[in-house]
């Protein structure tokens, strides 16, 4: 499968870190999500990957909609399909960053996908790295 660039989004499969990797950048509108997270889940699918890195900083906030789309299918898609573990980057926008506490207040307390939230793409590839060797140890 292809690589997902737009203006607003980058979906790119990272084989050196066998991840899923997505870049928001400005406004999204509710449609450009929905089209975005669709193929979020296909590439996950394709590529049996089970890690994401989740780069919001560049973005604003999440559309009228957008939160509870991300709460009720982006999070049971992304787990259905395979993803263990998912490291955010937040929103450098104290308004984007609410909205994506918001959309993010889903249910995850369960042993089936790990996720945090970074400052930084180092420091949250690093976690990834760290829980999939967790993960891989304790299989």
């Amino acid at each position: 499968m292809i690589d997902f660039i737009r203006d607003y989004v980058k979906i790119i499969h990272n084989a050196q870190a066998a991840c899923l990797e997505v870049t928001f950048k400005g406004f999204v509108s509710y449609d450009e999500l929905v089209e975005a997270v669709e193929y979020e889940i296909k590439l996950i699918q394709h590529y049996k990957l089970k890690k994401c890195l989740i780069n919001l900083r560049d973005m604003r906030v999440y559309p009228e909609g957008g939160e509870e789309y991300i709460k009720a299918v982006w999070f049971p898609g992304v787990i259905k399909s395979g993803i263990r573990a998912t490291a955010f980057i937040v929103p450098d926008d104290l308004f984007g960053k609410m909205s994506m506490q918001e959309a993010h207040s889903y249910t995850l307390e369960s042993e089936v996908m790990n996720y945090d939230h970074f400052n930084d793409q180092d420091t949250a590839m690093k976690w990834l790295e760290s829980v999939t060797m967790a993960m891989s140890s304790s299989i």
